[in-house]
């Protein structure tokens, strides 16, 4: 099977340069200098051999001569030299392997957040981005730790097949033709284990997902009070069982070959050692002949077995690296023009949606329907609607989290496609129903909605007394620095009230021109409802606002109030408006209205 997309050790070499190019150039001079230490050693300790054999009465006598002194030195200095670039060599690896690993894990992270949410929304985009995950922080150095393996044991490799030429390339010979098999099989197990890691992908992310399910607190409470633990432990095992047995397939297979690859290349080497040790017996070589001749033999399967491997590894490595380009390779789905607009400082007419049609990618459906609204500055719009109308997906739209199918939203008459979509979501708020409840600091949960403001502007502060969370957030132990989780740090949990509180304040502090609010009073009883509008309305001067919500009560306070069903707009109009149509708002208002006078007058019959 040929390598996917060819070679592409020189995006991994480009990958580690980046990451550590001071520690990359030191391993590689520590490995060059490993490669030739054997070859000296063994070259010395000959000279020693023949000094002795040559002078057999120093040995009756007891006498050394200086050279022989000399030589022995010159053997324990290249062991100290080995000895210490080893240790070097160690360490440096060590900080550019955790210089890499990051540095790979915040290449996945940014290509990450440059795609689109439709990606999100696909289980194959997970499985790519899982197999990116898995192999980025690793696969690159070892690709390059590879390359350095091959070229540090061909130093060695060339200059003992040298040595060993000089004696009989019959010896040369056996060592490279019983080494074939070992890297044939090599990468016949390498393409078994890529084909398998493809196939176990959506099973790995399973196990994971239910792993999360038992051992986070997000399920906790679900899990003991229906008491589904045991049910989910079991699919658990099942699952890694099934995972296990495809390893252990693939593992058998392959250690299978590595012990017949290495009986040949055992059955031969040994065979040549024989043939060297003959020769010195016939007198056609001296004693320091032989052991130079046996330490070349050494270094040779030393570094050929190694060479022959980290080849394999390469291409193991390669093979399993093209998952992390395919990943990298991903097209945007929202893309920029290449000579983008500027967004206007200040809006004047403001955001208006003209015949938009949208259906998610890879469906036929239409979720939106020729929708038009139009939303001007100090406008407070409100979008109502059965469950599944569209609703959420329209703010998606505006926020150019995905582009219409058909239509377009323009910004002063200008299509928001036309404008650089970082520089345009600059100028949206937004808080969704199911807004985020990030495990840092409160002030970092704040400081989020505005990433570039100091921790200390005062901004943050008066973002949190407008959303009434300053006196509460005062209170915690830390004060703004509490850690808002008990699960990372001795912080603090807040109620969901408190958390949707907060959510409003990372959306004030953002000096944003269109503010959207998916259901933003869910969580508020109707004391902190009432206050939340008084307040709202100040934040919405001069903005563009738009809410979606089901409570009426919060409906009512729009200056205008749209109606979606089955993606269309169907009635449009201020709250007084719609109700003397009695059409499917008033409907909607009515059954409402209905729900909350049966609560009261219940209430009242039992007291």
């Amino acid at each position: 099977m040929p390598v996917r997309g060819g070679l592409r050790l020189d995006k991994a070499l480009t990958f580690v340069w980046r990451a550590a190019p001071r520690h990359t150039m030191l391993c590689t001079c520590l490995l060059v200098l490993q490669g030739l230490v054997p070859l000296a050693s063994i070259y010395v300790f000959k000279l020693i051999v023949d000094h002795i054999s040559g002078r057999p009465e120093n040995l009756v006598a007891g006498q050394y001569s200086d050279h022989l002194i000399l030589l022995v030195m010159a053997a324990s200095g290249i062991a100290l030299l080995g000895n210490l670039s080893n240790a070097i060599l160690g360490h440096a690896s060590a900080v550019q392997a955790h210089l890499v690993s990051d540095f790979m894990q915040r290449v996945v992270q940014t290509k990450s957040i440059e795609m689109g949410l439709s990606y999100y929304e696909n289980s194959q985009f997970f499985d790519k981005l899982h197999r990116a995950q898995r192999e980025a922080p690793s696969r690159p150095l070892r690709i390059v730790q590879g390359l350095s393996s091959v070229g540090r044991n061909s130093i060695s490799l060339v200059g003992a097949f040298a040595v060993l030429l000089s004696f009989h390339w019959a010896i040369v010979a056996a060592v490279l033709v019983t080494s074939v098999p070992a890297i044939f099989f090599r990468i016949k197990h390498a393409d078994g284990m890529y084909e398998l890691e493809r196939e176990l992908t959506i099973g790995e992310r399973l196990s994971r997902y239910l792993n999360d399910v038992l051992t986070t607190a997000d399920h906790a409470k679900e899990v003991r009070v229906f008491g589904f633990g045991p049910m989910m432990i079991r699919r658990f095992a099942d699952i890694r069982n099934n995972l296990r047995i495809g390893m252990i397939r693939v593992s058998t297979q392959g250690h299978r070959r590595q012990f017949l690859s290495e009986s040949i290349a055992t059955v031969a080497g040994y065979g040549s050692l024989a043939f060297i040790a003959h020769q010195a017996l016939i007198g056609t070589i001296t004693l320091g002949g032989l052991v130079m001749y046996f330490g070349a033999f050494q270094v040779a399967i030393g570094s050929l077995r190694p060479t022959l491997s980290s080849l394999a590894e390469l291409y193991e490595n390669n093979l399993f690296l093209s998952s992390l380009f395919e990943f990298l390779e991903l097209p945007k789905d929202v893309t920029d023009q290449p000579h983008p607009k500027p967004i206007p400082k200040q809006w004047h007419s403001g955001v208006r949606v003209e015949n938009l049609t949208f259906r998610y990618p890879g469906t036929c459906d239409n979720i939106l329907d020729r929708v038009h609204l139009t939303i001007a500055p100090g406008e407070i719009v409100a979008i109502v609607g059965r469950n599944g109308s569209g609703k959420t997906t329209l703010t998606k739209l505006l926020c150019r989290l995905y582009d219409p199918t058909e239509g377009r939203i323009t910004i002063d008459g200008v299509d928001v496609r036309d404008f650089q979509s970082e520089e345009y979501r600059s100028q949206i708020s937004v808080i969704y129903q199911d807004y985020g409840q990030y495990h840092l600091s409160a002030r970092e949960n704040i400081l989020l909605g505005s990433p570039d403001l100091a921790r200390d502007d005062p901004a943050i502060f008066a973002a949190a007394k407008w959303a009434n969370i300053h006196t509460e957030l005062m209170a915690l132990p830390r004060g703004y620095d509490t850690v808002m989780s008990r699960s990372l740090a001795d912080g603090h949990e807040f109620s969901g009230g408190q958390w949707q509180k907060l959510a409003l304040a990372r959306a004030f502090v953002r000096k944003s021109q269109l503010v959207i609010l998916d259901e933003p009073t869910s969580s508020l009883d109707a004391a902190a409802e009432f206050e939340f509008f008084e307040q709202f309305r100040t934040m919405a001067q001069g903005r563009s606002a738009l809410i979606i919500s089901h409570r009426f009560s919060t409906v009512s306070l729009a200056t205008r109030v749209y109606v979606l069903d089955r993606g269309r707009v169907i009635e449009e109009g201020t709250h007084d408006e719609l109700l003397a149509a009695d059409g499917v708002y008033a409907n909607l208002y009515r059954k409402q209205a209905s729900h909350y006078v049966g609560e009261s007058g219940t209430a009242a019959q039992s007291s």
